[in-house]
């Protein structure tokens, strides 16, 4: 049986009659409340995203108006807090240095062409402004200038789509002035709070070279200062103050990615910081001084390291009894004031501390704070795979249920992305159903070295699926997953692992949902933006080159579309129409290919949404149906309303 959804909201104040659990393993066990939907995707109940202005004297956070997301923003010690008045949903801002105006990046429906729009907070009947209204352009924010309210560095794609140029833009005007025009395959500009060009990284067939500017008259010429291999991860990050060094984040000639201290005079780089099993995942620097502060890293935990000795005992006073994730999101320009985020499995608080006085302040807390003891835990796993590869990931169970449960595999995108442990929305309504979660961070996942990443060459299909379905095994046999109710489940390359599993090892799930995953690797690839092209040499490492013929056949083999008959179990795809990285196309194939041969697919296509889906409305169409899909394959709950049987009148 085929279906395609139409979805059309109604109302959220209609009385749902949940759908009870069948699995053995739940019918007698006594579980967490049922959470509304709406608990995860449309939760009115928050406030976060705290910015501190430059000058130290205003917040800016985003927090529910109403229905709709807002971004508010009062002053320090004043109980004078407003909104905008206008939506914020699904982007982020930053404050602009005058401290009188906030600066978001904001696409279309999805498209990812990117505008930067501007609002003045001391204007209330001002709305945002788009100050770089260029067609078929994705802007990006490169630099905000210190000592400099009037302008921002910014990079766009608007002369060469493949390509981003650097320009200094007139936050009033709208004017732009063209600073560097990238004609030598360039792939990042390396600028200071100044916005000054310092340096920039360009690419040839084999390498990446760092390149410092050498003024020559009206003209400039390029010196080499270092050099890696295109299959390094190498990140530009900062110069320090005194302009004899700078920090990068690089694994040339290591497994691990480390914060490094490359001399200028010598081209020597020192190793600043490493993390002896994962890699270095970000850096945060001091301002004044320009030296490393923090480091972070993702082992099973997160780690927050305070390289510079006057943070450590600040960052004690955020953690909590058991393992803590701790970020700082903004600092004003004296350094006196920071704001900080504290997350674990269940929550997230957002908090301001005095760095004068030590005292903290709590200004917010994340959407699931009234409902967090409800939630269920995560842990970190490790385990063998076939090969005898150690991979890890992180099991979530739902509360107080017999075993063996009902399993949903949760695959991560990317694929170079990776789990980390975290408040993750998905795996926690999954849990509240009654489902087991089980994320795997299979080889080629970002974050555990070289090693484990070039062991994905060539795997797709192959080995990287086999540490997936292995990480299934493994659950099985420690008696936690029922085999015969077990879904697999994922967005983007984790929707194309879906596909992947239900065709070419069909009697392994008992049903998959495909999220905007790719079904013809080949075509994929011929259709991925320009603007992504001077980094594609990685991904055809991995995937193939469709130009080239022995690979363009290992990628047809490894394309679920071209199986899509061997498919047994019920499969949901759900797609954004207006996704640029995995076009429409590629499920409205694969959804033709599997009705053909007359297969168990139902398919929701999400108007107004890319890659990314981004409203709460749309969220809500999106988990509602992934709940009705999963209740009566696996046995688990949901909060009632049949599609299928009421169908587009409600719903």
């Amino acid at each position: 049986m085929s279906r395609t959804i139409t979805v059309v909201l109604f109302s959220l104040s209609i009385a749902a009659c949940a759908v009870q659990p069948t699995h053995e393993s739940l019918k007698g066990s006594t579980l967490p409340p049922l959470l509304p939907v709406r608990d995860f995707v449309a939760n009115t109940d928050y406030n976060g995203h705290y910015r501190i202005s430059p000058d130290g004297k205003k917040l800016a956070w985003k927090a529910v108006a109403g229905t709709r997301e807002e971004i508010f923003v009062r002053t320090i010690g004043r109980d004078d807090a407003r909104s905008l008045g206008f939506g914020a949903q699904g982007y982020s801002f930053v404050w602009a240095q005058d401290s009188r105006r906030l600066l978001f990046i904001k696409d279309a429906g999805g498209n990812e062409n990117f505008h930067l729009f501007r609002v003045a907070i001391d204007k209330p009947d001002e709305r945002p402004v788009d100050i770089t209204p260029l067609a078929n352009t994705r802007v990006a924010i490169q630099q905000i200038i210190e000592n400099d309210p009037a302008h921002i560095l910014v990079i766009h794609n608007g002369r060469d789509k493949a390509v981003f140029d650097l320009y200094r833009l007139n936050l009033d005007s709208g004017e732009m002035e063209l600073l560097y025009e990238n004609t030598e395959q360039v792939i990042r500009v390396v600028t200071d709070r100044q916005g000054r060009l310092r340096a920039r990284v360009r690419q040839d067939d084999d390498y990446r070279y760092l390149e410092l500017p050498v003024p020559e008259g009206t003209t400039t010429r390029w010196s080499i200062l270092s050099r890696w291999r295109r299959d390094d991860d190498v990140q530009v990050l900062k110069f320090n103050r005194d302009g004899d060094a700078v920090y990068m984040l690089s694994n040339r000639d290591r497994d691990k990615v480390a914060l490094v201290r490359l001399d200028i005079a010598t081209g020597n780089e020192a190793v600043v910081y490493a993390h002896p099993e994962v890699d270095v995942s970000a850096v945060q620097f001091d301002r004044r001084t320009l030296e490393p502060a923090l480091a972070y890293t993702q082992p099973d935990y997160p780690r927050v390291e305070a390289l510079d000795p006057r943070l450590h005992d600040a960052l004690q006073a955020f953690r909590k009894d058991g393992p803590a994730g701790i970020y700082v999101s903004s600092v004003d320009d004296a350094q006196h004031l920071v704001t900080v985020d504290v997350n674990d499995d269940r929550e997230v608080d957002f908090y301001l501390l005095d760095r004068r006085s030590g005292r903290t302040t709590l200004l917010g807390r994340g959407p699931t704070h009234a409902f967090a003891d409800k939630l269920a835990s995560m842990r970190p796993i490790r385990f063998q795979a076939r090969d005898g590869l150690t991979l890890r990931g992180y099991l979530t169970l739902p509360a107080t249920a017999d075993r063996p449960l009902p399993t949903v595999l949760l695959v991560h995108g990317g694929p170079f992305h990776r789990d980390i442990w975290q408040y993750n929305r998905e795996a926690q309504f999954l849990a509240n159903r009654g489902y087991a979660v089980l994320q795997v961070n299979y080889r080629g996942s970002r974050g555990y070295g070289r090693a484990f990443m070039q062991a994905a060459i060539g795997e797709f299909a192959g080995k990287m699926q086999d540490d997936l379905i292995d990480g299934v095994n493994w659950a099985v046999e420690q008696g936690i997953a029922d085999p015969a109710h077990t879904a697999i489940m994922g967005r983007s390359f984790g929707g194309y692992a879906t596909l992947v599993g239900l065709s070419m090892t069909p009697e392994t799930f008992a049903c998959g949902i495909d999220i905007v995953g790719p079904a013809d690797l080949a075509t994929l690839d011929e259709n991925f933006p320009a603007y992504w092209k001077p980094f594609m040499h990685r991904w055809r490492k991995y995937a193939g080159d469709p130009d080239n013929a022995e690979d363009r056949a290992r990628m047809r083999a490894q394309s679920p579309l071209y199986h899509a008959g061997q498919v047994v179990r019920p499969v949901l795809i759900i797609q954004g129409a207006n996704d640029v990285r995995v076009k429409q196309d590629q499920s409205d194939r694969m959804v033709a290919a599997l009705r053909a041969a007359d297969k168990d697919v139902d398919y929701l296509v999400i108007e107004g949404e890319g890659h990314r889906i981004r409203h709460w409305k749309n969220r809500l169409k999106e988990y509602r149906a992934i709940e009705d899909f999963l209740a009566p394959c696996l046995g688990g709950r949901s909060s009632g309303f049949d599609y299928y049987q009421l169908g587009s009148w409600l719903f």
